[in-house]
């Protein structure tokens, strides 16, 4: 959900300049309501944001929630995982929890 939230990568380190998120949400809850997907996986803290109202990815990840009426799994972003590989166990225990629960 992370590519639908901002569609384009934020270059700002503080993350995405006021406005950018609430501009595209519309798009990105209109996509959800048309894909209609079983869930959704929050890549980071800007989707975690948007679509629960929480940030703090590393306290977030691992545990479902709820958005969209759709259970959503906070996880860490791809860049999060290349800039700090130490973490790919945590993602990789998410992945598995993801499997388990659609499987």
């Amino acid at each position: 959900f992370g590519g639908l939230v901002l569609p384009w990568r934020v270059l700002c380190p503080s993350g995405p300049r006021p406005g950018e998120v609430a501009m595209v949400w519309p798009f990105g809850a209109r996509h959800v309501a048309l894909a209609k997907p079983d869930s959704l996986f929050l890549m980071g803290n800007i989707a975690c944001d948007a679509a629960l109202g929480q940030r703090g990815i590393t306290r977030l990840r691992g545990t479902w929630g709820e958005a969209f009426g759709l259970p959503v799994m906070p996880m860490f972003p791809p860049e999060t995982l290349m800039r700090q590989p130490e973490l790919k166990r945590a993602a990789w225990a998410d992945l598995l929890e993801i499997t388990a629960r659609l499987a």
